[in-house]
């Protein structure tokens, strides 16, 4: 679910788990996947389409919490959440170089 997402999300996966898992993700949408995320009705069958939790990306992101000093709990990631990625200016519909840097 998370290549299929693109971005931040997408770079972070693949740089993970390598080019090789690719062609298991176009295969597409499975009816032996378990029944979670979004559901499809395509020609008379159910179909699944497994969607990210929150606490997938948060995990994919790196997320963890730090005590501040005035005992309230912050947030805090390795890497940037979809939605400051989405408002970033290196979210440009492509992962470049500058991306990296």
């Amino acid at each position: 679910a998370a290549l299929l997402c693109g971005g931040i999300l997408w770079q972070l996966v693949l740089h993970s788990l390598g080019f090789d898992i690719l062609p298991l993700v176009l295969i597409g949408i499975s009816q032996d996947a378990v029944p979670f995320g979004q559901m499809l009705s395509l020609n008379g069958k159910t179909h699944f389409n497994d969607d990210l939790s929150e606490e997938e990306v948060d995990f994919i992101c790196r997320m963890y919490y730090v005590y501040t000093n005035n005992g309230c709990i912050e947030k805090l990631s390795w890497w940037p959440r979809p939605q400051a990625w989405a408002g970033s200016g290196l979210d440009m519909g492509f992962w470049s170089s500058q991306c990296k840097d």
